[in-house]
């Protein structure tokens, strides 16, 4: 029976071979702590002690645990309140209770703060490692959980970021791809027009009926607008060859047509690129009443010229109608390419109609006659 109490107080404790945590110590008597602390560390564990709360709090914040073991003498609300601040921080920390043999009501109350064991010593001295292996389990698992939690979510993070990133390539990819269509539809859709308009000119070996059909072309792709064509008549002199009323044809329009030649002609001569004009109510102004109807009004213009010198300008377009809705920018580009081929074909009729016009012949050189004779 003495044997028996012997070991009960002095137990041998063989350290196990599981690697152990991190523990805190915490109790007001130095004896309980010393013999806690060399039985936990016997077993392997590390060891931090604290003989109040408040030396526990500032152990907790400079020191990793994983276990809190705190002496019964200290189970009160207000110090067991350390245990559920040290779980808010780290979740994974367990907290045991060394000491005498507790009451139902004091064991409720340390449950609610968290407490997951309590010790009573010297009767549990024996279960000692086996008590607190299971508790480091849990921490373990907690731990792992914690890990594998954390894992799976800096993977969502990746996940998301590489979402956002393939999302944000998608959207580039989709764009250019529309850029691409759409830069494909408008080249295909020029290159239709160019052949239909082609082939509509080619048909044509008349001056006017040649600027009829280019007229009547022009106000199918761009809509209804008011048009004049100024053909040259003498090197500097342009008259008008043909135009269309489409907004007063109740109104004589020659008197302003050759207003606005008078003025646009001379600059447009040497233009090669589509000019829009903006300015019509200044223009208007101060040319009187035979350009009132001009008032706003906006206006582009291009010019034909026979090749790529810029002194020989077969005629010059001009297109006229409300600044509101005015020319949209894509109308711009139907019209250049309009313009090349209006300017090929009517370079292409003035050469066929200078070549067709009866000439003497150069007179024969002297060896020409000779020859005859």
């Amino acid at each position: 029976m003495d044997q028996v109490d012997q070991n009960l107080t002095n137990p041998k404790i063989e350290p196990t071979a599981q690697s152990t945590g991190s523990l805190l110590l915490i109790s007001p008597d130095s004896k309980d702590l010393d013999g806690m602390w060399r039985q936990l560390d016997t077993l392997g564990y590390h060891c931090n002690t604290a003989a109040t709360i408040e030396e526990a709090r500032e152990v907790l914040e400079t020191s990793s645990i994983d276990i809190i073991a705190i002496a019964s003498t200290l189970v009160a609300p207000v110090s067991l309140r350390v245990v559920r601040e040290a779980q808010q921080q780290r979740p994974w920390i367990r907290a045991v209770v060394f000491g005498g043999a507790p009451d139902p009501e004091t064991v409720v109350e340390a449950i609610r703060q968290g407490v997951s064991d309590w010790i009573n010593l010297p009767v549990d001295r024996l279960r000692l490692p086996e008590r607190m292996e299971q508790i480091m389990d849990r921490v373990r698992a907690h731990r792992q959980r914690e890990a594998q939690l954390e894992s799976l979510e800096g993977t969502c993070r990746e996940l998301t970021e590489a979402k956002s990133e393939m999302s944000d390539q998608v959207d580039v990819l989709c764009g250019d791809l529309a850029s691409a269509y759409k830069s494909m539809h408008t080249q295909m859709s020029e290159v239709a027009m160019s052949a239909e308009f082609r082939t509509l000119l080619a048909q044509e070996l008349d001056v006017e009926d040649m600027l009829r059909t280019s007229l009547e072309y022009i106000l199918k792709k761009i809509g209804p607008t008011n048009a004049v064509v100024y053909l040259q008549e003498a090197p500097g002199q342009y008259g008008v060859g043909a135009y269309v009323n489409y907004q007063w044809p109740d109104r004589d329009l020659m008197p302003t047509l050759h207003v606005l030649g008078d003025t646009l002609c001379a600059s447009m001569a040497t233009e090669r690129s589509l000019v829009r004009f903006d300015d019509s109510a200044a223009f208007a102004a101060s040319k009187g009443d035979d350009a009132a109807m001009l008032e706003g009004s906006q206006v582009v213009a291009f010019s034909c010229h026979r090749g790529d010198g810029q002194e020989d300008c077969l005629a010059i377009f001009a297109l006229f109608r409300d600044a509101d809705p005015g020319f949209a920018d894509e109308q711009a580009e139907t019209l250049e390419v309009l313009r090349k081929i209006t300017s090929e074909q009517l370079a292409r009729i003035i050469r066929v109609h200078h070549r067709s016009r009866p000439e003497w012949p150069d007179e024969p050189s002297q060896r020409d006659w000779d020859i005859a004779a």
